[in-house]
């Protein structure tokens, strides 16, 4: 592995938290909070952004067009099954998803998932490291200079530092914006 593909992993860690923490809402409604809430569908189990068209309906509500309307139903139970307390109905060839305003305890709880995610990323970042630096010992065994490993580490830290330097701001914003009323 060389020093682009670990930037390239340390990349792919930090992408995956984004997507994980455009999943967690702040009481404003986006397409992100249900696309890829799961739906059983035409014998498979599929992500809603496979089935259907999501826009925002207002501050407080999406609209979910269906494709197909005969999956109308199978929709409303995907939402429902997600336990993400949201409220789904049926509105003719529409499903409407209603965003409850957050209580303090639901803040909080969010805020509790949100850590856990960004720990689960700090994990993945310190494997990828670990990796490296493996790999980066076995090339000096293998006859790599010790000089050029050793910049090779020393470049890989700066790296793993600026991603969690990175991922530090990520969950103070997105814990700024869970907590504001």
């Amino acid at each position: 592995m060389d020093l682009k593909d670990f930037q390239l992993s340390l990349d792919k860690c930090i992408e995956h938290l984004l997507n994980d923490m455009s999943q967690i809402h702040t009481g404003r409604a986006t397409p992100e909070l249900i696309e890829e809430v799961k739906v059983n569908a035409y014998g498979a189990v599929s992500p809603m952004k496979a089935l259907a068209n999501i826009s925002i309906s207002d501050a407080k509500s999406l609209l979910v067009q269906p494709w197909d309307k005969s999956i109308l139903e199978a929709i409303e139970k995907g939402i429902n099954a997600s336990n993400l307390g949201f409220l789904p109905s049926i509105e003719g060839e529409y499903v409407r998803v209603k965003i409850p305003d957050l209580t303090e305890e639901r803040r909080k709880e969010f805020v509790r998932i949100m850590k856990e995610r960004v720990e689960a990323c700090r994990v993945s970042i310190r494997n990828v490291r670990q990796e490296f630096m493996q790999e980066t010992d076995m090339m000096i065994e293998s006859g790599m200079s010790e000089d050029e490993g050793k910049r090779s580490k020393e470049e890989a830290e700066k790296m793993v530092k600026a991603a969690n330097e990175k991922v530090e701001e990520m969950r103070e914003k997105k814990e700024s914006e869970l907590m504001t009323v």
